[in-house]
């Protein structure tokens, strides 16, 4: 018995990553390397906006990959819009660079 493959869902699917903390300067270069070298893949950004998320950063990618990059704002302990952002883009893969300096 073997696990099926990730169901595809309108939003989301098999090519599709959420990133936690893209806005960062690792999670950002990470976004733009993967819609750089992942052409058909699309990537789903989940950060809280804090002192160490960069807005031009995340606004470049929203105009240059609109139907390919989407920005969720909010935190990752908020556990209604964390399962509501699962549900909504079903996500193949989750990257996590939310994190802080102090963390």
């Amino acid at each position: 018995m073997g696990s099926s493959p990730p169901r595809p869902s309108p939003a989301g699917g098999p090519g599709t990553l959420l990133v936690t903390g893209g806005a960062g300067f690792i999670g950002c270069n990470f976004v733009r390397y993967w819609l750089r070298e992942h052409p058909g893949d699309t990537v789903v950004n989940y950060d809280l906006l804090t002192y160490a998320g960069d807005r031009r950063g995340i606004a470049a990618l929203a105009a240059a990959e609109p139907e390919r990059y989407h920005f969720v704002h909010g935190d990752i302990g908020d556990r209604d819009l964390a399962v509501a952002t699962m549900r909504r883009w079903r996500p193949a893969a989750v990257i996590n660079f939310a994190a802080e300096s102090h963390v």
